[in-house]
């Protein structure tokens, strides 16, 4: 609560420290000309208050977020620079000062919803990584399991090399496989509940049907890449 009020305290300083200079230097009777800068001015800064409203504290989105108030306090700064320069200038034709915010402006919230909807897509991909980086982790570790628990050497042997197998897999995954990856999910499973029971030889058939299959997840992932 506290820290929330702080935030709020720091980003009224501005504005009042603004408003202030702005009426006690030239009073409440303004052109049009100078209402127009302090409108457009107020909204850059309003810009730069309302960005936390699209960064997301999530682990990777640093430098996003970065970006995002990056570009909205410069687009403060040159609003800031162009409105302070036609408040003192003070044309009597509105035109070219609308013209000019307006585009700046409009430059900015292009640019700025750009980026936007690319973080949120940067967003889907990284959590989609850690889906797929997560399905790979719970087969391996679950193959762990079944190679510390198996009683004889051989049987332990031939476990830890799919072990060692799924430990080492791409992480990586597409649509395609999605079926494929299935399939292994139920086939290391499978093994892992059975190799207790199972003989070397049953063993053996499992591991051989599970390389086949990771052998073709692989080959499926690694043609999407360069599809």
């Amino acid at each position: 609560m506290k820290k929330t009020i702080f935030k709020v305290l720091v980003g009224l300083v501005f504005l009042v420290a603004f408003n202030v200079l702005f009426f006690l230097l030239g009073g409440t009777e303004r052109t049009t000309t100078e209402w127009i800068s302090y409108g457009f001015i107020h909204f850059a800064y309003l810009c730069i208050l309302l960005t936390p409203l699209f960064c997301k504290n999530k682990t990777g989105r640093a430098v996003l977020n970065a970006s995002l108030y990056l570009r909205a306090l410069i687009y403060f700064f040159i609003a800031l620079i162009a409105g302070i320069v036609f408040i003192a200038w003070n044309p009597e034709e509105i035109l070219w000062p609308t013209i000019i915010q307006a585009v700046i402006a409009a430059t900015f919230l292009i640019m700025q919803l750009m980026s936007v909807t690319a973080n949120e897509v940067t967003d889907e991909s990284l959590a989609r990584q850690s889906k797929e980086k997560v399905y790979i982790q719970e087969l391996a570790s679950n193959m762990r399991e079944a190679m510390q628990s198996a009683q004889e050497p051989e049987a332990r042997k031939k476990l830890r090399s799919v072990y060692e197998l799924l430990n080492s897999a791409s992480t990586g995954s597409c649509p395609e496989a999605e079926e494929i990856e299935l399939q292994l999910a139920a086939d290391v499973n499978a093994l892992c509940m059975n190799a207790q029971s199972f003989s070397l030889s049953q063993i053996d058939n499992s591991i051989l049907a599970i390389k086949e299959t990771l052998r073709k997840r692989n080959a499926i992932i690694n043609k999407s890449r360069f599809a």
